[in-house]
């Protein structure tokens, strides 16, 4: 996910110690649509060249928290040392993946043509039907949710500790240019992967739905740096 907002806004108590709280936004929406032959119209003529559209929607909505303390080192001067320690809480409150499709499921085009895939980019969309719909011989992801559902490299929530070091250059007496690095220990778990597909059912003679859980709840602990360079850079304004 990318992040899109965010600010810090901290309560000086002595010329030294700070109480700091930190708010972070991350939001990630996106369409990926390709094309493929239009089944309806090849079956009426073999040389059409008409196409429908399909799309995979990513979504993925989260934010961050933290509250904490800060201790400067060199106050009277221009560059000051700033060592910070708190609480951290992240969420993702929401992450799905959603598919359309132009082309039906019916009776007699149980199997559409589709360039879609799964949000691997290489698995196609009727690769991961789990076969075990009774009277369904092939079936198509309609959504995807959980964790599982994109790369499964992050915490859908996280509760921990974090540990700053950094410094601050004051261009004037009161902006200044900083440049930290975190350290993270954190609990996390990652919510439950579900899956819902759609098929030709033999027995019902209709196309059905149906909603898969693919993964329990995961959980563990982790030791970390606040991103994958370790380092943040940040402005700040002093009131």
């Amino acid at each position: 996910m990318s992040q899109v907002g965010g600010f810090s806004f901290g309560y000086m108590l002595t010329d030294q110690l700070s109480l700091r709280a930190t708010c972070g936004l991350n939001l990630d929406i996106w369409n990926t649509r390709e094309y493929a032959q239009d089944d309806a119209a090849v079956a009426e003529n073999p040389f059409s060249k008409q196409k429908v559209t399909d799309c995979r929607k990513s979504t993925n909505v989260g934010g961050t928290f933290s509250l904490g303390v800060d201790y400067r080192v060199g106050k009277t001067k221009k560059v000051q040392g700033v060592f910070g320690a708190g609480l951290m809480y992240g969420a993702r409150f929401i992450e799905k993946y959603t598919y359309t499709y132009g082309n039906a499921i019916t009776e007699y085009n149980q199997l559409p043509s589709t360039n879609l895939t799964q949000y691997d980019g290489s698995t196609s969309v009727w690769a991961s039907f789990p076969a075990v719909a009774t009277g369904v011989s092939n079936g198509r992801i309609l959504r995807q949710y959980g964790d599982g559902a994109g790369t499964g490299n992050g915490p859908r929530q996280m509760f921990g500790l974090y540990l700053s070091a950094g410094i601050e250059w004051f261009v004037t007496p009161k902006m200044a240019l900083g440049i930290n690095a975190n350290l993270n220990l954190m609990y996390q778990f990652m919510h439950s992967y579900t899956a819902e597909y759609e098929g030709w059912s033999q027995f019902e003679h209709k196309t059905i739905t149906w909603t898969e859980q693919e993964k329990p709840v995961q959980d563990g602990f982790a030791f970390s740096t606040a991103d994958a360079a370790g380092l943040k850079m940040y402005f700040s304004v002093y009131l």
